[in-house]
């Protein structure tokens, strides 16, 4: 694992996991996630997805998510016509979350 000191968005993923190496598509749709996608696409294409303990959770916070997650370059980004978000990531590095800067997820 590599010491990263950078801040990056995280997004809460349900019911997956992307590890290093990895290149997957997901759709996101929650109103923070799609802000945390915005965000990584305006500045350097990267960001941290990490899994949430309880799928079911609408809001997750800090505390609701697992704090070891990849930094992933984000290569593609699509809008649907219904407000949600195709996108494709490559996992790129392991990392820990230590604390969050006003949590976007």
């Amino acid at each position: 694992m590599v010491k990263i000191t950078k801040d990056y968005p995280i997004i809460p993923l349900r019911d997956v996991v992307v590890f290093p190496g990895i290149v997957t598509t997901l759709f996101v749709g929650r109103s923070k996630s799609i802000e945390a996608l915005n965000s990584a696409m305006a500045s350097d294409k990267k960001l941290v997805l990490v899994a949430q303990k309880d799928a079911s959770n609408e809001d997750p916070t800090f505390k609701d998510i697992y704090h070891f997650g990849t930094v992933s370059n984000l290569l593609q980004l699509i809008k649907l016509p219904d407000g949600t978000m195709k996108v494709l990531v490559e996992g790129a590095k392991r990392c820990k979350s230590i604390r969050s800067l006003n949590l976007k997820v």
